[in-house]
């Protein structure tokens, strides 16, 4: 290279360079005679680049939070399934919404505290998180519709619907894609809902209504929540601590109009106790999905979404003493294959780019 030479320096010089020479930076082939670790802080581009596995400890741990949020999931929605059996808690669900949200950030900020620190708390600008707001209190209200309306397998296989809502809401407004294969795997989707939703529009065609409108609502509120945890630059756990107590202020000037007052001595005692429970269920159940998502990959959370939907499915049939018809089988089967394979090919999408 032009402007370096060979020639050795004399041995009083390279003292000298060696003592006032800060660092490597710069250099070639000299040697700081001094100890240093700036070596070892640069990129070993010829080590091992396989991962040490976990220790036992962290794989514990982990599986603690999917037992955790599996439980919590399955607890919630069948807890709230018998709190709305009641006839005057049936006609109070903004509160009951607004309790399982006040649980929900209670436990959240106790979560920041000392011991637990599973995050640090943000404080966002209230009027910025209104519009979230507004849409995480309806898309929940209206799920908790097609809850009481709805028998539990309906209700959680209507959800399956989420996923080609998404996908056709960005492609109306931003004009995003899928492959044909995705697009298959949609269809397949469609068409096995499709299958299990005769029976059920025969019966209660506004229950049909209200989970359409539940799982339109909820592909709304995945698209925007999104592009939210983006502008403000905060994890879901930061956004949902702000989320919640103002999804309990905006509901309650709608109480009077929507809600009944129950006559609390009038309810039994085991379904205020549900009451109870559904909102800690409610809580432990956004904690635990926020920190699966941190400590596992995106492949490993779909798959315990998925067994988490065939679980519920199962319990909800084996419960209300369902047999299914060959035709539904078919419907669920198509359902929740095709939501199988649209995550699948989406991860691996994901990460070519």
């Amino acid at each position: 290279m032009a402007g370096w030479s060979n020639t050795p320096l004399p041995a009083s010089q390279q003292w000298r360079l060696a003592e006032k020479r800060p660092s490597t930076d710069g250099l070639v082939d000299n040697i700081d005679p001094r100890e240093s670790t700036e070596l070892q802080e640069l990129p070993q581009y010829e080590k091992n680049t396989e991962e040490s596995p976990l220790p036992l400890k962290e794989k514990l741990i982990t599986l603690f939070w999917i037992g955790l949020n599996t439980f919590s999931t399955l607890g919630l929605i069948f807890l709230s399934k018998r709190v709305f059996s009641d006839e005057q808690l049936k006609a109070c669900q903004l509160m009951v919404v607004m309790w399982h949200f006040t649980a929900t950030g209670l436990v959240l900020f106790i979560s920041t505290r000392g011991p637990f620190r599973a995050f640090k708390a943000i404080r966002l600008n209230p009027w910025d998180m209104l519009p979230v707001c507004a849409f995480f209190a309806g898309y929940v209200v209206l799920g908790n519709l097609s809850l009481t309306y709805n028998s539990i397998g309906f209700y959680q296989l209507s959800k399956v619907m989420t996923t080609p809502c998404v996908v056709l809401i960005n492609f109306a407004l931003f004009r995003k894609t899928v492959t044909r294969y995705m697009l298959a795997a949609i269809l397949a989707t469609c068409i096995g809902v499709s299958f299990t939703i005769n029976e059920a529009a025969k019966t209660q065609l506004f229950g049909v209504i209200i989970a359409t409108l539940a799982f339109c609502s909820t592909a709304l509120y995945q698209i925007w929540i999104g592009k939210k945890i983006e502008d403000f630059a905060v994890s879901g756990p930061q956004l949902l601590l702000n989320q919640a107590p103002i999804s309990v202020l905006l509901l309650i000037p709608f109480v009077p109009f929507f809600d009944k007052i129950p006559d609390l001595s009038l309810v039994p005692t085991n379904i205020l106790y549900s009451v109870c429970a559904s909102g800690i269920m409610a809580s432990l159940y956004n904690l635990s999905q926020f920190l699966i998502i941190g400590r596992t990959s995106a492949l490993t959370f779909n798959i315990v979404s998925h067994l988490k939907t065939i679980m519920i499915l199962s319990i909800g049939w084996y419960s209300e003493g369902k047999i299914l018809s060959s035709r539904e089988w078919l419907g669920v089967l198509l359902a929740l294959s095709g939501g199988w394979v649209y995550s699948h090919l989406a991860l691996k999408a994901k990460q070519r780019k």
